[in-house]
């Protein structure tokens, strides 16, 4: 074989390893004031097909009882290449509930219950207070609502996320997520 073929051969290997490479990725980021211990959370399909829902496996535990007044801090970043950078463009908090907003956590439950409820172990009833315990599951579906194929064709793309729960002015749970739409 010569080296022109062995270099195709190559191309054609690296190529097909990165249209299968995963983007997803979970960091936790909090700090010692720890209200939350996140064990796992994994997304499939990896892309997040709007069209479908996703499934999610989590391990949460919640450490303590989470006070009614903390708020939920949302930071949404679309990641654009442009001429070859990097960057991140920040969404803005549209209709009080999507992209980079501060909401109380009692409210985002009450505005996302299809999405968060199967989150909640069955013995606990949904919504605040939320009680210490193991929040998640495995193969758990978390349905997407449909946008239409003009939201989608504008929500897809890459983008990370960071989530801060606050209680009292400090950040008692701190996760950054990585996720692909399509």
């Amino acid at each position: 074989m010569g080296h022109l073929s062995v270099f195709f051969a190559l191309a054609v290997v690296l190529l097909g390893a990165l249209v299968e490479a995963k983007f997803f990725k979970f960091e936790d980021c909090t700090g010692k004031a720890r209200i939350a211990k996140a064990n796992k959370f994994e997304i499939v399909p990896d892309p997040v097909n709007l069209r479908k829902n996703m499934t999610v496996n989590m391990d949460l535990d919640i450490l303590q009882d989470v006070p009614e007044k903390a708020m939920l801090r949302t930071r949404y970043y679309k990641l654009k290449s442009v001429f070859g950078v990097n960057i991140e463009v920040p969404i803005p908090c549209l209709l009080g509930k999507f992209g980079s907003c501060t909401i109380s956590l009692c409210k985002y439950l009450s505005m996302f219950e299809e999405q968060a409820k199967p989150l909640f172990p069955s013995d606990q009833p949904y919504g605040c207070p939320i009680h210490a315990g193991k929040y998640g599951g495995e193969n758990m579906e978390i349905p997407i609502p449909d946008m239409g194929s003009i939201a989608r064709l504008i929500v897809s793309g890459k983008y990370r996320t960071e989530l801060e729960l606050v209680v009292d002015r400090t950040v008692v749970a701190c996760y950054k997520i990585w996720a692909e739409m399509r």
